[in-house]
């Protein structure tokens, strides 16, 4: 099927400005993780991984300017809204979504264990293939934090219908509320609460489109 195929079966509704972003997202973050990995020989023949943002820290301001991460979020707000807006039920939206994003997840986990228990099966080195495994695993955080968002959209669409454009800027206010107590009182957990008001009012930006 050539690409004008499948344009002229894209529906005329369709946002292809946030399928772009959407994909360009997804390829940055595979891309960019795999170009942090640094592989280096060691004396014995061994291989040591690193990341390329440890061993060049001038990289390190570069991740603010790439950073795409809220793309995610903030097409996954625009894409909950109209789901939202057809009055599905709390279950019904929560599990429809649940299943898009765990079902890729869960072949990609079980692709990459069963390469690795072949890898490790035919003597490749033990302790690489773990510190391997872990760094492939990593990405996966943004699974667990998306789904506790995608948890919250219901009753946060109820929010945004009712406050409109005041939702994300109060949860903008309780990041900062909630850094200026982390940085200011030693509470290092406190930080954790902001992965929810962050990525929650990025979502709330797309409910905004």
């Amino acid at each position: 099927m050539s690409a004008r195929d499948l344009a002229r079966r894209t529906p005329a509704t369709r946002d292809r400005y946030l399928d772009l972003l959407r994909v360009f997202a997804l390829a940055a973050v595979v891309v960019g993780h795999w170009l942090m990995v640094v592989l280096t020989p060691t004396a014995d023949g061994g291989t040591r991984i690193g990341n390329a943002l440890a061993a060049l820290p001038a990289l390190q301001p570069l991740t603010w300017v790439f950073q795409v991460m809220p793309l995610f979020f903030f097409v996954g707000g625009f894409a909950h809204a109209g789901a939202l807006r057809r009055n599905l039920g709390y279950g019904e939206f929560v599990r429809a979504r649940a299943a898009r994003l765990l079902a890729p997840t869960a072949v990609f986990v079980l692709v990459w264990l069963a390469a690795a228990a072949v890898i490790e099966l035919c003597g490749a080195d033990g302790g690489l293939l773990r510190t391997a495994t872990g760094l492939i695993g990593q990405p996966l955080w943004f699974v667990g934090v998306y789904l506790g968002v995608v948890a919250l959209a219901p009753p946060m669409w109820r929010v945004h219908k009712r406050f409109g454009v005041a939702a994300p800027v109060v949860l903008a206010f309780g990041v900062v509320a909630v850094d200026a107590l982390r940085f200011g009182a030693g509470l290092e957990r406190l930080g954790l609460v902001n992965l929810a008001l962050v990525w929650t009012a990025v979502h709330q930006l797309g409910y905004l489109y």
